[in-house]
Protein backbone atom coordinates (compact mmCIF):
# COMPACT_ATOMS: atom_id res chain seq x y z
CA UNK A 1 0.00 0.00 0.00
CA UNK A 2 1.58 3.61 -0.76
CA UNK A 3 -0.14 7.04 -0.34
CA UNK A 4 -0.34 9.39 -2.71
CA UNK A 5 0.93 12.83 -2.35
CA UNK A 6 -0.47 15.97 -3.55
CA UNK A 7 2.08 16.30 -6.33
CA UNK A 8 1.32 12.25 -7.23
CA UNK A 9 -2.30 13.23 -7.41
CA UNK A 10 -2.31 16.42 -9.08
CA UNK A 11 0.25 14.63 -11.85
CA UNK A 12 -1.94 11.58 -11.90
CA UNK A 13 0.96 9.65 -11.11
CA UNK A 14 -0.02 5.94 -10.45
CA UNK A 15 1.08 2.63 -11.24
CA UNK A 16 -1.66 1.48 -13.64
CA UNK A 17 -4.43 2.50 -16.55
CA UNK A 18 -7.11 1.49 -14.08
CA UNK A 19 -5.38 3.28 -11.40
CA UNK A 20 -5.19 6.32 -13.77
CA UNK A 21 -9.36 5.85 -14.37
CA UNK A 22 -10.26 5.19 -10.43
CA UNK A 23 -8.07 7.98 -9.57
CA UNK A 24 -10.02 10.46 -12.10
CA UNK A 25 -12.77 8.95 -10.88
CA UNK A 26 -11.84 10.41 -7.52
CA UNK A 27 -11.06 13.68 -8.25
CA UNK A 28 -14.46 14.46 -10.11
CA UNK A 29 -16.04 13.42 -7.08
CA UNK A 30 -14.39 14.26 -4.08
CA UNK A 31 -12.16 17.30 -2.65
CA UNK A 32 -9.12 15.77 -2.72
CA UNK A 33 -7.54 18.07 -0.79
CA UNK A 34 -9.86 16.42 2.28
CA UNK A 35 -9.06 12.92 1.52
CA UNK A 36 -5.85 10.64 1.58
CA UNK A 37 -5.49 8.25 -0.52
CA UNK A 38 -3.59 5.21 -0.73
CA UNK A 39 -2.49 2.74 -3.87
CA UNK A 40 -3.85 -0.83 -2.94
CA UNK A 41 -3.46 -2.80 -5.71
CA UNK A 42 -3.42 -2.59 -9.67
CA UNK A 43 -7.22 -2.20 -9.57
CA UNK A 44 -7.69 -0.21 -6.31
CA UNK A 45 -7.87 3.00 -4.50
CA UNK A 46 -8.45 3.42 -0.77
CA UNK A 47 -9.77 6.40 0.51
CA UNK A 48 -9.69 7.78 3.54
CA UNK A 49 -11.49 11.06 5.23
CA UNK A 50 -10.79 13.42 7.72
CA UNK A 51 -13.37 11.61 10.14
CA UNK A 52 -11.09 8.30 9.44
CA UNK A 53 -13.88 7.11 7.01
CA UNK A 54 -12.57 4.50 4.51
CA UNK A 55 -13.73 3.58 1.31
CA UNK A 56 -12.49 1.21 -1.54
CA UNK A 57 -12.49 2.22 -4.95
CA UNK A 58 -12.04 -0.81 -7.58
CA UNK A 59 -12.15 -0.12 -11.30
CA UNK A 60 -14.57 -2.70 -12.81
CA UNK A 61 -12.86 -4.63 -16.05
CA UNK A 62 -16.19 -5.98 -16.71
CA UNK A 63 -18.29 -2.89 -16.46
CA UNK A 64 -15.54 -0.04 -17.19
CA UNK A 65 -16.83 1.83 -14.75
CA UNK A 66 -15.45 2.12 -10.71
CA UNK A 67 -16.99 0.65 -8.13
CA UNK A 68 -17.34 1.45 -4.53
CA UNK A 69 -16.91 -1.32 -1.39
CA UNK A 70 -16.30 0.09 2.22
CA UNK A 71 -14.23 -3.12 2.58
CA UNK A 72 -11.90 -4.51 0.93
CA UNK A 73 -12.07 -7.57 -1.07
CA UNK A 74 -9.83 -9.71 -2.51
CA UNK A 75 -9.21 -9.52 -6.38
CA UNK A 76 -11.38 -12.81 -8.32
CA UNK A 77 -7.96 -12.34 -10.71
CA UNK A 78 -4.12 -13.06 -9.62
CA UNK A 79 -1.78 -10.13 -9.45
CA UNK A 80 0.12 -10.26 -12.06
Amino acid sequence: MRLLNKENILKNQVDTIEQFKVLAYLKKQFNIDEVSLYLLDRLTIKLVDKNNDIGHFKYNNKTKSVDFYEKNIKNKERER
